[in-house]
């Protein structure tokens, strides 16, 4: 089990940088990230979240099935978008309301180097697009048009400075 790195840690706020090593090392942080996300019942984990700076992002598929997803690029974004509400493992308590694109075209790397192209629809989607910006430095909380839980996000940030 990793640790899962809470708001406003400044990690969160990195790009992340891109995979160069296909190895073992790799696989087993996928493998650790899975865990945490399953224990922590998230449906997706940027390693960023775990104090790792490398793009890359695990997805629920099933009860325990998971897909890893290293240097992911959303190369098209459908302009039919809907308002999806969002929590993040790393800001615990806090939601928000924001626009998602219904389907996006992914393009990444899988443990072995392979790329992939691959088209994204419905909650999939937006789960990718939500992990994307984690390694884009950027949280759900940026785009929020409602926020749930403001006296959280503001406790979070007191206790930083």
């Amino acid at each position: 089990m990793l640790e899962i790195i809470i708001y406003p840690a400044k990690i969160l706020r990195k790009v992340a940088k891109p995979v160069t090593n296909f190895d073992n090392n790799l696989a087993d942080l996928a493998k650790d990230m899975a865990e945490t996300m399953f224990a922590a019942s998230g449906v997706g984990l940027a390693a960023v979240q775990v104090n790792q700076d490398l793009s890359v992002f695990v997805k629920r598929e099933k009860e325990t099935n998971y897909r890893v997803y290293v240097n992911p690029k959303i190369t098209y974004y459908s302009a039919d978008r809907e308002m999806s509400e969002e929590g993040c493992l790393s800001i615990p308590e806090v939601y928000g309301v924001l626009p998602r694109s219904k389907k996006i075209h992914l393009k990444y790397q899988d443990l072995q180097g392979k790329t992939h192209k691959e088209t994204i629809k419905g909650f999939d989607a937006i789960v990718c697009q939500h992990e994307v910006d984690h390694l884009n430095g950027i949280l759900f909380i940026d785009h929020a048009q409602v926020i749930k839980g403001q006296e959280i996000l503001a406790k979070m940030k007191e206790k930083s400075t």
